[in-house]
């Protein structure tokens, strides 16, 4: 698709991009107000004590690391959560509180994140922090009773060994004093000896000291581990999506939708919907585009006529267009026969015919107008004639036995049979006449095909008063008259499509039949365009498509009017 195309899709569908945003935005809008706000706090646990070592070897960062796969599970079990529930009297199952709580580790690491989600945002951090204690709780990493009561001996020993210290290195600083005072060598020795003594006690205890240190440290440095090392604070700020983004986001969402469905529709419809369409892929010129009118009214068919104080005045100058167009269209080959068909019923054919007959008539030319259409005739209903005689009647009835009194048609030329001229009628449009359908005769195909018909057309063509003859046909797809008579005539044919109806493959079809009989397609009228899937340039329904057909033995090159 090109960029126009895009543009035009978009505004075709941005009534229902509009009401799918809208909708989806609304709905969003609704959900978010009505959802409880969240809070999340989170708790820093570190498996293994390596990083208190100023020397930590690999294998120890290993194995926390590895470890930390372990506790990121144990930490949503029943044990640690429903423990937690009792720690602090939380009126939710164990399930429930195991939803609201997430374990990630940090990349590379062995810190173990806890995160809970909690409409409180006091008790989101109790509950964060609750949960680490009573993982390291039910972990296998805590020190034995033994081994408790063993480290709190030591660091009682070491506190008083540490006063001791203290009180040793006061005394020595007294001794040093007086030892530097004294002149009395009896003195001195003894506060030698001393002195000697305190340092003797201070290295002990130093020594002591260092011993009872290094057992703590020994019985207190485990590679499984556990301590929390960041506890959970009280979050300030509810997490989540805000209302005015939850709302623009759910229409977002909406509107994308919205297209996609209509990328889908769009992709699936295959109704010949724009004279792209028709010029890419059926490879025929477009004649004429003839936007929608009518709106919802059923319009009669004398309203649908250009004559019509109904129809406006730019779709009038449509037909006008297409009248242009058909006369570049057939060239120096002076084509005066046209044959009008559609794929299938109900796609504007008749209308068509009518309105070309009508502006060709009001261009000066002598138009003859044959409503070959032996079915379901329709001609006679737009301009308002009667139908008791017509095409039927003129190739059935015998010049002879045909008695004066069955119309009073105009005389199309006073040297023509009598009988001819009672089948031509005339009509408000000066320069228009019509031959009607007749009546309904039991084999339409066969009498399009006959070799009366070729010779009446063969005598229409010929006839000086006359400069164009439109004949209106059957769909093609429905009956193979219009196809026959095309064929056997030798006339140029005009394939009317409706852009809301007419289906690619049946428009193909349709070019296939009408090719088969050696027929001349001059081009197609593509009925009721939407506006919108066109590019006009002077307003709705003004302007018109033509592609310059392939010169051929029997067309030449196309213009635009």
């Amino acid at each position: 698709m090109e960029l126009a195309q895009y543009i035009r899709l978009f505004r075709k569908w941005i009534w229902l991009i509009l009401i799918a945003s809208v909708l989806a935005g609304g709905v969003s809008f609704i959900v978010r107000t009505r959802e409880p706000s969240s809070y999340q706090a989170e708790t820093t646990i570190a498996i293994g004590r390596y990083i208190e070592s100023p020397n930590p070897n690999s294998a120890e960062i290993r194995t926390g690391m590895d470890l930390a796969q372990t506790y990121a599970q144990l930490v949503t079990t029943y044990d640690v959560l429903q423990a937690t529930i009792e720690s602090l009297s939380l009126p939710l199952s164990a399930e429930a509180l195991g939803n609201r709580v997430s374990v990630r580790i940090v990349s590379g690491t062995s810190l173990l994140v806890i995160t809970v989600q909690y409409s409180d945002p006091v008790l989101a951090a109790d509950i964060a922090n609750s949960l680490g204690e009573q993982l390291i709780a039910n972990s296998p990493t805590n020190l034995t009773e033994e081994q408790q009561r063993q480290v709190a001996l030591l660091n009682d020993q070491i506190a008083a060994l540490n006063d001791q210290l203290v009180d040793s290195r006061d005394r020595l600083n007294i001794v040093n004093i007086e030892l530097g005072e004294t002149d009395n060598a009896i003195r001195s020795d003894q506060l030698t000896e001393q002195r000697n003594r305190l340092v003797d006690q201070i290295n002990d205890s130093a020594a002591t000291i260092a011993e009872f240190s290094s057992t703590v440290a020994n019985l207190q440095n485990r590679s499984n581990a556990l301590n929390i090392v960041e506890r959970a604070r009280i979050p300030t700020n509810p997490t989540g999506t805000s209302v005015a983004n939850a709302t623009l986001l759910g229409a977002l969402v909406g509107a994308t939708l919205a297209a996609g469905v209509a990328l889908l529709i769009e992709y699936l419809d295959d109704r010949i919907r724009t004279t792209d369409t028709v010029v890419a892929l059926l490879g025929l010129p477009v004649l004429g585009t003839i936007a929608r009118f009518g709106g919802k009214a059923h319009l009669s068919y004398p309203d649908r006529l250009i004559t019509s104080s109904k129809m406006p005045n730019a779709v009038a100058e449509s037909y006008r267009s297409l009248r242009t167009n058909l006369l570049f269209a057939r060239g120096n080959q002076n084509q005066s026969v046209f044959v009008i068909t559609s794929p299938g019923p109900i796609e504007g054919k008749t209308t068509t015919t009518a309105n070309l007959a009508v502006s060709l008539a009001q261009a000066g030319m002598r138009v003859l107008l044959i409503d070959a259409d032996l079915r379901r005739p329709k001609i006679h209903e737009a301009f308002g004639l009667q139908n008791k005689v017509g095409l039927t009647t003129l190739l059935h009835a015998d010049p002879s036995l045909v008695p004066s009194v069955i119309g009073h048609g105009s005389e199309l030329d006073a040297e023509e049979p009598a009988y001819l001229n009672l089948c031509v009628q005339a009509t408000a449009v000066p320069n228009l006449k019509v031959i009607t359908s007749g009546f309904i005769p039991a084999n339409p195909a066969e009498i399009l095909g006959s070799a009366a018909m070729q010779r009446c057309i063969e005598a229409f063509r010929g006839s000086p008063n006359i400069d164009i003859v439109l004949i209106d046909t059957p769909p093609v797809l429905v009956v193979a008259d219009g196809a026959l008579l095309s064929g056997s005539v030798k006339a140029g044919t005009i394939l009317v499509c409706d852009a809301d109806r007419t289906r690619l493959a049946a428009a193909l079809k349709a070019k296939e039949q009408l090719e088969k009989v050696g027929t001349e397609i001059v081009g197609v009228v593509l009925n009721r365009v939407n506006p919108r899937d066109e590019d006009y340039g002077y307003g709705y329904g003004y302007g018109y498509y033509y592609e310059t057909p392939k010169p051929t033995a029997s067309s030449t090159n196309g213009h635009k009017s």
